[in-house]
């Protein structure tokens, strides 16, 4: 469980209102949590009957007057209309408060600006992590999880750089692309918003659960539309990609073969009038094929580098000193080769001269250096690191 404090990130208990009839947010509440309602529901709801609370007094009639909710919503909803709205409402908020966050909604101050504009918006949120955040200007990068180790070189770069300028980064948490650009927020100290499939008290995938805490250690924000305590099924990635390109002024895919969520990611974000970039990749290469095919169609941005992403959205470069030590002439005549392009031993001999022995040795100098990452035991990659030495050197 991800937790910041019994009292939540602003370190105290909500504040509720004496017994009586609910308020409208205790309604709102209760309402959003209703199995088989999303925001488009719950938003024509609210606008039938002017209000959370006049909603949930119509009772499953209301909802029998929506024709694409079916019985089994009906049933979900009466089911928890035998149980005091209120007590819904001051239950879900005492849990989301003992994972360490807060329940936000749509009638919030509290509630995020960039979500505002969305049509129809998430009702409720959960989160941990400050408000200040979301006022931050922010760029979502997304990606497959099965990244190549050119995508995750790449995501790597642009996270780094956006941090670097001021900007939050904002992602799924997910494995490959998105794993590595909260990581490079990280690296770089600076805060990032990752927005999940599943409730804040259920990590996914379990292992970020240590990446989900150093974001929150760095000011960062976890977000999700899933209650604590919602039934456990299949994560739910449709939702949570609206709400990343929603966080964002822009969405930079780096890697998204077909019929990928990052896809979708982006497919919401012209949706919603966001600026779209996608880095090209091979032209064979299966995690490349969306990225290419947006570029190709018009309807997202060619990334040629994170320097021009920066300036493309108005922002330069932050400060990025060397980190390493000088390296042998062997090892540097390596590593100009990798900046050039990642490669296998084997071509790395051929386009040096060297001897396979002395290859071998110096990119194994290399790695302990945290110049160079192996991908996949065969193509070897620059890190960031070795990246920043040679913009100084």
């Amino acid at each position: 469980m991800i937790g910041v404090g019994a009292g939540g990130p602003t370190g105290r208990a909500a504040d509720f209102p004496p017994s009586g009839r609910a308020t409208e947010r205790e309604s709102w509440i209760a309402l959003s949590v209703v199995p088989g309602i999303g925001p488009a529901s719950f938003a024509r709801l609210v606008a039938r009957h002017g209000s959370a609370a006049a909603a949930w007094d119509a009772g499953p009639n209301a909802l029998r007057e929506l024709a694409h909710l079916g019985e089994q919503a009906v049933a979900g909803f009466e089911e928890m209309r035998r149980r005091d709205r209120r007590e819904i409402a001051r239950s879900l908020e005492r849990s989301t408060e003992r994972a360490g966050g807060r329940v936000v909604t749509g009638l919030d101050e509290a509630f995020p600006p960039a979500l505002r504009t969305l049509d129809p918006r998430p009702p409720t949120l959960f989160v941990i992590g400050p408000a200040t955040v979301f006022h931050e200007r922010a760029v979502a990068i997304v990606g497959t999880r099965r990244a190549s180790g050119y995508g995750l070189s790449v995501a790597t770069e642009i996270a780094d750089d956006l941090s670097r300028a001021g900007v939050v980064v904002v992602s799924g948490l997910a494995l490959g692309v998105d794993g590595a650009a909260h990581r490079a927020s990280v690296v770089a100290g600076a805060p990032g918003i990752a927005v999940l499939p599943s409730p804040i008290d259920r990590i996914y995938p379990p292992r970020h659960r240590p990446l989900a805490r150093d974001l929150l250690r760095c000011g960062g924000a976890l977000v999700s539309e899933i209650a604590i305590g919602a039934p456990v099924g299949r994560p739910d990635f449709a939702r949570r990609n609206r709400i990343i390109a929603g966080l964002a002024e822009a969405v930079v895919v780096v890697e998204a073969p077909d019929r990928s969520g990052a896809l979708l990611t982006a497919a919401a974000a012209i949706t919603i009038g966001r600026e779209l970039y996608a880095v090209p990749g091979p032209i064979d290469a299966m995690a490349s094929r969306g990225c290419n095919r947006l570029i190709a169609d018009q309807q997202a941005t060619l990334v040629t580098s994170s320097a021009s992403l920066l300036h493309q959205i108005g922002l330069a470069r932050g400060e990025r000193p060397p980190t390493v030590n000088a390296l042998s002439e062997v090892e540097g005549q390596i590593l100009r080769h990798l900046l050039e392009r990642s490669g296998s031993i084997e071509e790395l001999v051929d386009r040096s001269r060297q001897p396979a022995a002395s290859v071998a040795s110096a990119l194994c100098m290399l790695e302990a250096r945290g110049l160079v990452n192996p991908f996949g035991g065969a193509t070897f990659h620059p890190t960031l690191a070795a990246k920043r030495l040679a913009k100084v050197v």
